[in-house]
């Protein structure tokens, strides 16, 4: 019988983690192929020349909220008048893929007007996601009246892997997807550091106390802020009408992912993916890891996801209790059928759509609308052919 030596075993263990990782890889991406065209819906154009802008979000008073990276607030009614707003905002660094990125409105917004915005701060040296909320003027086109809400504790000196995506839940606590920062992908295992995580806050900011990790002895903790972690560059979050939370997060070269999210969950990056490191190189040899979420759908290769929504209306009824996810790097829609509890039944919409797609929203009739990417961002609605 032959022995190993450490060194050969060490260089056997390692090629055999390749080959389990180039497995997993080539049956990720054979499931990815599932999905089915479906050309039964094309665009009707809304709104063109806006700025690069990040987020489309619908107000409760029936308003469409756009966020301008470079760091205005447009506002269109529902005759699709524009108004823009700056604001006093002044550490706003805009760099890569930073901004100002997302919007979300205060449970209670028709009689408070909180209207909550995510964006970048800092420099390239020293920078990190906030939350800041604000009420528009009653007259004028300056926002003066902002409030700090929360900043992520943790610093970074790359402008990519923000998240940023914000959700409010029932109790009128705030969720606040954050990324892993590109280049501190380990911190997403870190409790006590705010990348790579789903964090929970109340509306002014403070530790939730009955967060997961929550510790009555030391309240002004960072850990007392995280509501989940292992996550790498969440770039969708909502809440639907039955309370499911519900995230996606960008994998690098494959993995991209929809998660059920739940409180004290781990969701694994980087310990467990489905991707690849750009390079080529193995991130981890590992898919499955106890304690550690699996995927709830998984896109290999990537389909690079930006907004999502659950669309719960009759008007387009084939994507009822569908999610229905922007993809950028495909240029078109991803539709999953969504029972509440799993994913399934992908069907690719506008498959021959030539621009990329960066958000989503649905309209209080049950339109669907989408804002494209880069400079010259327009505004579509989907319509049924």
């Amino acid at each position: 019988m032959m022995l190993l030596t450490r060194s050969t075993l060490i260089t056997k263990l390692v090629a055999s983690s390749l080959l389990l990782a180039s497995l997993s890889w080539q049956a990720a991406f054979a499931q990815s192929n599932t999905a089915v065209p479906d050309d039964n819906f094309d665009v009707e154009l809304i709104v063109d020349g806006l700025p690069k802008s990040w987020s489309l979000a619908l107000s409760p008073d029936n308003e469409i909220f756009v966020t301008d990276r470079s760091g205005r607030i447009i506002v269109f009614d529902q005759q699709w008048n524009k108004k823009s707003y700056t604001t006093s905002i002044n550490d706003v660094f805009s760099e890569g893929q930073g901004g100002f990125l997302d919007l979300t409105f205060h449970p209670d917004f028709l009689s408070n007007g909180w209207i909550y915005l995510s964006y970048s701060a800092g420099n390239s040296d020293s920078n990190r996601l906030k939350v800041v909320r604000f009420q528009l003027p009653e007259s004028g086109n300056k926002v003066s009246t902002i409030e700090d809400v929360f900043t992520v504790k943790t610093d970074k000196d790359t402008p990519v892997h923000y998240g940023g995506r914000l959700a409010f839940l029932s109790d009128k606590s705030l969720l606040i997807s954050t990324g892993d920062g590109f280049d501190y992908r380990e911190q997403a295992q870190v409790k006590s550091s705010h990348l790579g995580k789903i964090l929970r806050v109340s509306d002014t900011g403070k530790a939730v106390d009955d967060n997961p990790f929550y510790d009555k002895e030391a309240p002004e903790s960072n850990v007392n802020f995280v509501f989940s972690l292992g996550h790498r560059n969440p770039q969708a979050l909502l809440v639907s009408n039955s309370g499911v939370i519900i995230s996606h997060e960008h994998g690098p070269a494959g993995g991209d992912e929809i998660n059920i999210i739940e409180a004290g969950n781990n969701y694994g990056w980087p310990v467990i993916t489905n991707g690849m490191d750009y390079s080529g190189a193995v991130i981890t040899p590992f898919t499955e890891y106890k304690g550690m979420q699996q995927p709830n759908f998984d896109w290999t290769p990537s389909i690079a996801p930006s907004g999502m929504i659950l669309y719960e209306s009759s008007k387009l009824a084939s994507l009822s209790q569908h999610l229905i996810a922007t993809s950028l790097k495909f240029k078109q829609l991803r539709a999953v059928m969504f029972d509440g509890i799993g994913m399934s039944n992908e069907r690719i919409l506008l498959s021959n759509f030539q621009e990329r797609l960066r958000d989503i929203e649905q309209d209080n009739e049950g339109n669907v609308l989408l804002l494209t990417d880069g400079e010259d961002a327009k505004i579509y609605k989907l319509v049924a052919k």
